[in-house]
């Protein structure tokens, strides 16, 4: 087998498992967006992550101003 063949037979396994992938994210997906109640408690966890990261991006910040 050459070089060549064995990185496209690669690609090609690394693509179907992205495709497979994709479609179980993809179907956990519906299945959260069908769930409302699931959906409310993902939307609140995803707005408390973004406002640590916030808290966590404006302490970077403060530290980069003191380099200057």
């Amino acid at each position: 087998m050459t070089k060549n063949t064995e990185t496209k037979e690669r690609i090609a396994m690394e693509r179907k498992w992205q495709a497979e992938d994709d479609a179980r994210i993809m179907a956990q997906y519906q299945e959260i967006m069908n769930d409302k109640a699931r959906m409310s408690r993902a939307t609140k966890e995803a707005n408390r992550q973004a406002r640590d990261l916030q808290k966590r991006a404006n302490v970077m910040k403060q530290v980069s101003k003191r380099g200057k």
